[in-house]
């Protein structure tokens, strides 16, 4: 079965492009956090901290033990780490991210929902050449840095928050992660995926909770008082990013970065597939996705639930068909299959993968026929 699509986006909720006042409000609490503007001097206890007793307050003490344990040795002060995991915001549980994220049968919903997302953003293509117009200074600085295609990184932030318009991201990112972290258990009935997954998802939740945590300490954040506005998957700002990924956030004007700030977004999305997702060296040539939907039909067709564009297994480990190699009859498969794989990293999704790809491609060919 194709994996998941929650590692970044939150293409399964529901986007109004109306922005909201809750919206704005959201926003202005992820500004926050991203700009270090809320210098919040955290409330430690006189008294050594009792990381032990913290941990007994969890149904999984054991794996808060470890998670206590690696922010020690990453030099987070233990009565800092008390005071956050005896915090009322710890006490808090989002229900909804623990089941969309552990149900594998919300896994087919996942996909359908990427694929009816795709034929939608292409719809809107005019609307990304018109914001690639509004901005061309920024983006020629962007592809001149990075040498990543404008109309790429233009894709990804239309799928991920329609280029900033949709921000009405309603769970909070220590919420998501700590609630992942307590709550997820293998029930006695587990299928062998659900047993590979609910382990993953553990881990994910510790590395990113830990990303947090240090995130915060460096800015002098307080993150029992700091809203983190984020999707179901706990993704933050325009480009909906893990926590994790926060280290390769730039700024466009030499300041604090701000994933909310459209400059900052731009940028700091080319840094991430650049260095970090080993992005292609040479930029797309869109002559050789002149056959995309004919690809795209192909893989379609290919898609029985068990494949992948360009991978072999699955998030959780199983082993997948992988159609770039099946299909390798198809001319310029294995150049798409290059980028392919290099989005999943962004988004370990073959649909998020090829949808980017085809909405940069018609957004060049408006471009072209404009010009």
């Amino acid at each position: 079965m194709e994996p998941d699509h929650a590692n970044v986006s939150s293409f399964s909720e529901p986007r109004s492009l109306a922005p909201s006042t809750q919206g704005r409000r959201v926003r202005r609490g992820l500004g926050a956090l991203l700009l270090g503007m809320c210098l919040l001097v955290l409330a430690v206890p006189a008294a050594s901290a009792d990381l032990d007793s913290a941990a007994q307050r969890f149904a999984h003490p054991e794996r808060y033990r470890l998670l206590f344990d690696r922010l020690t040795a990453r030099g987070i002060p233990p009565a800092q780490i008390e005071a956050l995991f005896t915090s009322e915001k710890a006490e808090r549980r989002d229900t909804e991210a623990v089941r969309l994220r552990s149900d594998v049968q919300e896994i087919p919903k996942h996909k359908e929902a990427e694929r009816r997302a795709n034929q939608r953003y292409l719809y809107e293509a005019k609307v990304l050449a018109r914001h690639l117009r509004e901005h061309a200074a920024l983006y020629d600085r962007m592809e001149a840095e990075y040498g990543i295609r404008r109309e790429i990184v233009g894709a990804i932030l239309l799928k991920e928050s329609a280029l900033g318009r949709y921000d009405n991201f309603d769970h909070d990112a220590f919420v998501v992660f700590n609630s992942l972290l307590d709550g997820l258990e293998v029930p006695p009935d587990a299928g062998p995926r659900l047993e590979r997954r609910i382990p993953r998802l553990v881990q994910l939740a510790r590395e990113q909770l830990i990303a947090l945590v240090l995130f915060a300490d460096q800015r002098g954040l307080d993150l029992a008082q700091t809203p983190l506005p984020a999707s179901y998957a706990g993704a933050l700002g325009i480009p909906q990013w893990l926590p994790s990924h926060l280290d390769y956030a730039v700024s466009a004007n030499g300041g604090v970065p701000d994933l909310s700030h459209l400059p900052d977004a731009i940028l700091s999305t080319a840094n991430l597939i650049r260095n970090k997702f080993g992005w292609p060296e040479r930029m797309v040539a869109f002559r050789r996705l002149e056959n995309l939907p004919r690809i795209v039909d192909a893989w379609l067709a290919f898609d029985d639930g068990n494949a992948s564009f360009a991978h072999d297994r699955n998030s959780d480990g199983q082993p997948l068909q992988r159609f770039d190699q099946t299909r390798s009859d198809l001319p310029n498969v294995t150049y798409v299959g290059r980028y392919v794989r290099a989005l999943m990293r962004y988004n370990f999704s073959s649909d998020y993968a090829l949808g980017v790809l085809q909405i940069a491609r018609r957004t060049r060919k408006l471009q072209d026929d404009a010009s």
